[in-house]
């Protein structure tokens, strides 16, 4: 599937952090500083960082800059500026500083995060302008330079409608944080959208480290009530936080509910978690020995073919030789929302399907996901001999289809006619309406094929050029048919689509079908309805001055509440 100008590139994070007044209230305890420590320590060192801070004005912490050792150092330590002490939350502003200095050829992503609203003076009229601004302009703005923004709600009163169209119309991610615990996750999360890293599998919280690994960070989420989290390394000895802090090669941060654990030079061999175990635990490497899953969507619709592979390398060049590939296993696995396995596909990378290519370094693999609205993912693994990697990419599943169809058929023989003397059946129609504010209707298209029970295949193909569409089928069908295939589209970010349809046909429908009415009803479609007052005139006159009368009533009503309201305008401004 072609990506887009930027889709392929090394990942680009711009960081917006919400710094109004109200955090004291939201974020009294100032969390976001841990999670920005725990971003700057998980962005792989291949990517660009960037963070501002925003409220009625933008603070530029860190400008983008390449993500070495040093960057991370000092995202780590700009966390400790964030503060909560502007009075206005000004997102279009923000978002419009964030759509700039851009690398080449980078996945440009931007993460928001808000407890509030477009928010920019006391006069809600102007609050209404810049909100009207954010969506005719800036949101386009982004679309146009291919920026994902992902959006994460900090409160109950943040205008979660706004935030989730901002991130819906990008491509991004929109999540919501209601605690201490569910910031860290989130985090964790964007991460794995944005810029996931290679990993080891953990098992039980068990993990291997192999000789190419030179540096180890560790994720551990732990209960409020939970025994401090050790770490049991390959000679059978045990570090916790007090003894990490004498080590030269160990860093430890054990805010926030979790555990940040970086180790340089791990020595090789079996290393344990001793703590209880979490789908959310970690263990990503910095290694020459990389699995990357390049070009993956982070927002796709129901049952919509995701194309993916995995790509496996060694100091930046694909590993191809088949004395290598030859024992190499690798698999993807699709998590839902609660973490259950939906679906494992065994890869290859000698063209057998669902190879595309054999010997390109690539494992391929198409997935669909179809089910519960959330967060899915993804989980890549390749296995040799001597060495395990995954990587993980998280991906949302938009609540619905950006299209909706059905098939409607019209009465074999209008009600005049003589039924008994038709012979052409109308054709059916299949009717598709596009949400064009979601896909391009310049680019969309129907592939599709008639299936009955009886009979063969019958291709479809039209051009879906507007918000509504009418497709003409076969004037004759047998019975029990479906129309299935897919439309495939560009949606608003430039991604290509392949989205499926599966629409049965009604059965023709007959005058002789329809029920019988009763003969009262059919004599009103005959005969107009009797009036009581017909043929007798003091009736007539009666009825027609209760008529006046009633209307004289309703007027009279009608102008006093009238009165009573305006009064009650003109007191309230007054007032």
């Amino acid at each position: 599937m072609p990506l887009s100008a930027h889709a392929a590139g090394e990942p680009e994070l711009h960081v917006l952090i919400d710094v109004s007044g109200s955090m004291k209230k939201t974020d009294p305890e100032n969390l976001r500083e841990p999670a920005l420590r725990l971003l700057g320590d998980l962005v792989p060192e291949e990517s660009r960082v960037r963070l501002d801070l925003f409220g009625n004005r933008i603070t530029s912490v860190l400008p983008a800059s390449e993500a070495t050792p040093e960057t991370k150092r000092a995202m780590r330590q700009a966390a400790a500026r964030v503060r909560s002490d502007e009075p206005f939350t000004d997102i279009p502003a923000a978002l419009d500083a964030a759509n700039g200095d851009w690398g080449e050829k980078t996945t440009r992503n931007v993460i928001l995060l808000s407890d509030g609203k477009v928010d920019i003076s006391p006069d809600e009229a102007v609050n209404d302008r810049a909100t009207t601004r954010l969506q005719e302009e800036v949101i386009p703005a982004l679309i146009d330079a291919d920026v994902q923004v992902h959006t994460v709600a900090l409160s109950e009163a943040a205008d979660q409608a706004i935030l989730t169209e901002i991130a819906e119309r990008t491509g991004g991610l929109a999540l919501s944080a209601r605690s201490n615990e569910d910031l860290q996750r989130v985090f964790l999360a964007l991460f794995e959208a944005t810029a996931p890293r290679t990993g080891v599998p953990l098992v039980e919280n068990r993990f291997r480290v192999d000789d190419s690994i030179s540096e180890l960070t560790l994720v551990v989420f732990r209960a409020d009530d939970a025994d401090p989290t050790r770490i049991q390394i390959p000679d059978g000895g045990e570090i916790d936080f007090e003894t990490a802090g004498a080590l030269a090669d160990w860093r430890w941060d054990d805010s926030a509910g979790r555990d940040l654990i970086t180790v340089r030079n791990p020595p090789a061999g079996s290393w344990r978690i001793l703590a209880a175990e979490d789908p959310d635990n970690r263990a990503l490497v910095i290694t020459d020995l990389k699995l990357a899953m390049p070009g993956l969507p982070s927002r796709v619709f129901p049952g919509e073919a995701v194309d993916g592979s995995l790509v496996l390398t060694n100091r930046g060049e694909p590993i191809v030789e088949p004395r290598l590939t030859n024992d190499i296993e690798a698999q993807v696995t699709a998590h839902d929302p609660q973490d259950a396995v939906i679906e494992t596909l065994e890869l290859n990378d000698i063209g057998a399907d669902p190879d595309v290519m054999g010997g390109d370094s690539r494992y391929d693999f198409r997935l669909r996901l179809d089910g519960d609205t959330g967060i899915y993912t993804l989980e890549g693994r390749a296995s040799g001999p001597t060495f395990e990697r995954v990587i993980r990419k998280k991906i949302a599943l938009a609540r619905l289809l950006p299209f909706e169809a059905r098939v409607v058929r019209p009465h074999l023989a209008a009600r005049d006619g003589d039924a008994a003397e038709a012979t052409h059946e109308p054709a059916a129609q299949l009717i598709i309406e596009q949400d064009v504010a979601l896909l391009d209707p310049r680019a969309s298209r129907l592939v599709a094929r008639i299936e009955c029970a009886t009979g063969e295949p019958t291709g479809i193909e039209a051009p879906l050029d507007g918000a509504s569409n009418r497709v003409e089928l076969p004037s004759t069908l047998a019975s029990d048919c479906r129309v299935v295939g897919e439309i495939t589209g560009t949606t608003e970010d430039g991604r290509e689509v392949s989205l499926p349809l599966d629409e049965s046909i009604p059965a023709p429908v007959s005058p002789a079908s329809e029920p019988a009415k009763a003969p009262a009803e059919e004599a009103s479609d005959n005969e107009a309805p009797r009036n009581d007052s017909d043929g007798n005139p003091l009736m007539a006159a009666l009825l027609g001055l209760g008529g006046l009368a009633l209307l004289a009533l309703l007027g009279f009503t009608w102008r006093a509440l009238a009165r009573r309201r305006r009064g009650q305008l003109i007191e309230a401004a007054r007032n």
